[in-house]
């Protein structure tokens, strides 16, 4: 197996890139001997491979040109963000056609939370957008309910830790103020586990609407609760762009 390391990519990644799984599930397959790359059954990970290599996943070609696809959905809320049905609540695969079950989400939005969830069967693309230091910045539409201390506010925007979790610096403006609830906008470069409720919540502020509107590149525009749609050109092209630079 020629294993010239100047022009190929570690298997993992080569087949992850190509949709085929995470780092993880590809490496997974190689220990049951899944994988067969120009004739010979690999048993490590420490293999490299470009798109002139003859592989075979479960005895089956791949298809070395699979086009990268991320489809945007709009996750309406009261829905989990899970394959599995956990309880008698709706999960969103219940609302994903036939032909698009196999994706898997970018990330996740709580079962209050509505708006942009991205999905593909890319696991690079997967793991390149939710790194934080390939800074894609997730915007949200947040209403609160309270009086908006904007010296608070800002104070919270330089970063805070709360219960001993450290969330980052991140951009807001106030949209709109109201006598109870108001709007605001946040611009963050993380996805930590109800991170802005939390953040709201430190500042006496609760949260009772929370829309994300874009992730990166990819945006929401006028999607509808419940339905999905293939990302556009120009937004897979930013994407791809914002890597290469990284």
């Amino acid at each position: 197996m020629n294993n010239d390391y100047q022009k190929k990519t570690r298997i993992a990644k080569f087949l992850s890139s190509k949709g085929y799984g995470s780092r993880r599930e590809i490496e997974q397959l190689i220990l049951k001997k899944k994988i067969i790359v120009n004739n010979e059954i690999i048993q490590s990970p420490v293999v490299f491979v470009n798109d002139q290599d003859k592989i075979l996943l479960n005895n089956k070609k791949i298809d070395l040109y699979k086009k990268m696809e991320v489809w945007k959905f709009y996750k309406p809320i009261n829905f989990i963000t899970s394959r599995n049905k956990q309880d008698d609540r709706p999960i969103i695969y219940e609302l994903l056609p036939f032909n698009l079950k196999k994706l898997k989400t970018v990330g996740r939005l709580d079962i209050n939370s509505e708006g942009l969830l991205l999905l593909t069967d890319d696991g690079e693309i997967i793991r390149n957008l939710e790194l934080p230091k390939n800074k894609f910045i997730r915007k949200y539409k947040i209403r609160v309910y309270g009086h908006i201390d904007e010296n608070a506010l800002n104070k919270i925007s330089k970063g805070i830790k709360i219960n001993n979790v450290l969330y980052a610096p991140f951009e807001y403006k106030l949209l709109k103020r109201g006598n109870a609830n108001s709007w605001l906008e946040f611009l963050m470069k993380e996805g930590k586990n109800n991170e802005i409720r939390n953040l709201c919540s430190a500042i006496n502020l609760k949260v009772n609407r929370l829309i994300r509107l874009e992730y990166g590149p990819f945006k929401l525009k006028n999607l509808l609760p419940g339905r999905i749609e293939k990302a556009e050109e120009k937004e897979m092209t930013v994407y791809e762009n914002h890597i290469r630079k990284i």
